[in-house]
């Protein structure tokens, strides 16, 4: 997996994570369907090979 694709997966998978943390924070429809839409665009990319995910990584969180 080059770096730039690294970067690119890690990108999208934080602002995925930003928008879950958003709807937990304050719950409605609206930031719902936000959070579903961007779950079906990351799910898409990695289908169709737009996007690489990692097959192994390490977290320092």
């Amino acid at each position: 997996m080059s770096k730039s694709a690294r970067y690119e997966w890690r990108d999208q998978h934080a602002a995925l994570n930003e928008r879950m943390k958003g709807f937990l924070e304050n719950p409605n429809t609206e930031k719902l369907e936000a959070v579903v839409a961007e779950m079906r665009a990351y799910v898409d990319a990695a289908r169709s090979g737009a996007m690489e995910i990692p097959t192994r990584w390490t977290s320092y969180n």
